[in-house]
């Protein structure tokens, strides 16, 4: 920085004479240097050093007294006045105006030209931008090989408070500081006053409009979002003194520090990314039981940070509306990519937080569209244990993605230890029913499905599905092809204990046409509606269809023969 004291000392200036202001020499920076005449209007602008030889209000005390005022209110660095023409002695009510203000007034001699001054502060000036300019040059270089060397952030904040001689406050996308030595307690008070004056610096430099600088009566704060992407990722807030705003030079340090931080998070979001891939893979290896070796799970188990030797409660999670949301509501480009992954790196900071409010341990794992959770069991766990978990997560998610509905299957209460993949079995097969039989956005715990557990049970029967394949596949064909829904009707009209006119009111079907959906059941399967045993067949092979866990596959795998003619 160049001060006025620099500019005083100059060989040019040695016969000058410092009338005022001694105290704040070495605190008056210097960014101008210009020639001003009465009147001042708006043509100073701060930290200039202003030359005049006070031509047009010489002759009269109270108008150079008020130029001078006018020159001290623009924020003027100092004030030379050049005497022996116009002004022959700088009048004793100009020295207390600036005495009381600590304002800087130099006397110069009428023969040193202003010419000269300019041309020696403009050198000074244009020196000290070089040298700015050479090591602003080779502060991107620098943070570049920080990043490429592994730097971790607060190496690299620390960095720039070093050049900057001022400390910064790195944040993430969620508003918490990360780096940086600034007080948090003053940068938060700061940048919470959003009511405060909120004022543009007036500079050219093409950053300087994303810049919020917030000023207080000690501190003028710095503001810039970092992007990646077009995503927000984080923030840096400098801290400044009031008196002392940043100069350009230091605009370029912040925009460079911008960049690097920018760089950071991208490159840290990578590296959780795939270091979150790798232990998705190895937990849905555990849950699938793929033979793995004990050394096998447990170096990796340690390697991720995950607790095997807990007993858990399996949680499956399905969004039954999310690429709808996505797409409608939040203008996503999605680019054929799986909706859910998308939303994957939030979900698991809010499952964890969720975790730690109820205080268990948690796994955490994804699936095409499901999403698995392993929720430790404690001795203090109940059933509400697991409904306060998912309460949290939803109140947290519905706030970013509203309107997000969640189907959820909940597995046997205290598996045990180890018991992953039939824990996973039972909270899929929860979900699977609830959604089939219950509908969507609803919670189904594994444990009070009695009936469908028993179906459950026997739908894995292979003799039980090569026996409901018979009457299943012809309605299933049939419905696929002609849009009937022959399956929902019987359901009707068993569930109206055979009552055809109780039935047509409730499916708002003209009687005729219930009576030709009847026996198109009964042509199909080959069973009679009246014949309480064929009927019987015909409900517990719908039952155990409608458990969602047989699929179409198995259905036709296990039907005697195919049927034609449809």
């Amino acid at each position: 920085m160049l001060h006025v004291r620099d500019i005083i000392e100059l060989p040019l200036l040695k016969t000058s004479t410092l009338k005022t202001g001694k105290a704040v020499l070495n605190n008056k920076m210097v960014e101008w240097v210009s020639v001003i005449e009465y009147p001042v209007e708006n043509f100073v602008r701060e930290n200039e050093f202003v030359l005049t030889t006070g031509i047009g209000c010489h002759e009269d005390i109270d108008i150079l007294l008020e130029f001078v005022k006018d020159v001290y209110d623009s924020g003027a660095s100092a004030l030379a006045i050049a005497t022996g023409r116009y002004i022959f002695e700088i009048p004793d009510e100009i020295i207390r105006f600036a005495e009381e203000r600590n304002f800087i007034i130099i006397e110069l001699p009428w023969e040193i030209r202003f010419a000269d001054i300019i041309q020696e502060v403009m050198r000074e000036l244009n020196q000290i931008q070089q040298l700015d300019l050479k090591r602003s040059n080779g502060i991107p270089q620098k943070l570049i090989q920080m990043i490429l060397d592994g730097k971790d952030l607060r190496q690299i904040s620390s960095y720039v408070e070093q050049e900057l001689n001022l400390p910064i406050l790195v944040l993430n996308k969620k508003g918490k500081p990360v780096a940086g030595s600034a007080d948090h307690s003053k940068v938060f008070a700061i940048r919470n006053q959003f009511k405060k004056q909120i004022k543009q610096e007036g500079s050219n430099h093409p950053l300087q409009s994303k810049i919020r600088v917030i000023t207080d009566e000690e501190f003028n704060l710095y503001h810039l979002s970092i992007q990646t992407n077009g995503e927000h990722e984080g923030e840096i807030c400098v801290l400044s003194d009031v008196n002392d705003p940043l100069n350009q030079g230091k605009i370029h340090i912040i925009e460079h520090a911008t960049m690097a931080s920018a760089l950071w998070f991208t490159r840290n979001s990578v590296a959780t990314e795939a270091e979150m891939h790798l232990q998705n893979e190895f937990l849905l290896k555990v849950i699938k039981d793929e033979n793995l070796s004990e050394e096998y799970k447990t170096t990796k188990a340690e390697q991720f940070q995950c607790n095997l030797e807990l007993p858990y409660e399996c949680i499956v999670g399905y969004p039954e509306n999310l690429d709808t949301l996505m797409e409608k509501d939040y203008n996503r480009n999605l680019n054929n990519e799986n909706e859910l992954e998308q939303m994957i790196s939030y979900l698991k900071e809010e499952l964890i937080y969720a975790a730690e409010a109820v205080k268990h341990q948690m796994l955490f794992a994804y699936e095409d569209d499901l999403i698995i959770i392993f929720l430790e069991v404690t001795k203090e766990s109940t059933t509400d244990s697991v409904n306060h978990f998912l309460d949290l997560i939803e109140r947290r998610l519905h706030h970013f993605f509203p309107g997000l509905t969640f189907s959820w299957g909940i597995g046997k209460h205290r598996e045990g230890i180890g018991e992953f993949p039939k824990s996973f079995k039972k909270a899929k097969a929860a979900l699977d029913m609830g959604r089939n039989q219950i509908g969507i956005g609803k919670r189904l715990k594994f444990d009070e499905m009695r009936m469908n557990r028993l179906l459950l049970n026997l739908a894995i029967n292979e003799e039980v599905q090569e026996i409901i394949a018979g009457p299943l596949l012809p309605l299933i064909q049939y419905d696929e092809k002609r849009d009937m829904d022959l399956i929902h009707t019987f359901k009707g009209y068993n569930r109206n204990s055979g009552n055809v006119s109780q039935t047509a009111r409730e499916l708002n079907l003209h009687r005729q046409s219930l009576l030709y959906r009847l026996r198109k059941i009964e042509s199909l399967t080959g069973l009679s509606l009246v014949n309480p045993d064929d009927l019987f067949l015909l409900d517990f092979s719908i039952r155990v269809w409608s458990t969602g866990v047989i699929k179409r596959e198995q259905i036709e795998k296990s039907s005697p023969s195919p049927i034609n003619g449809l």
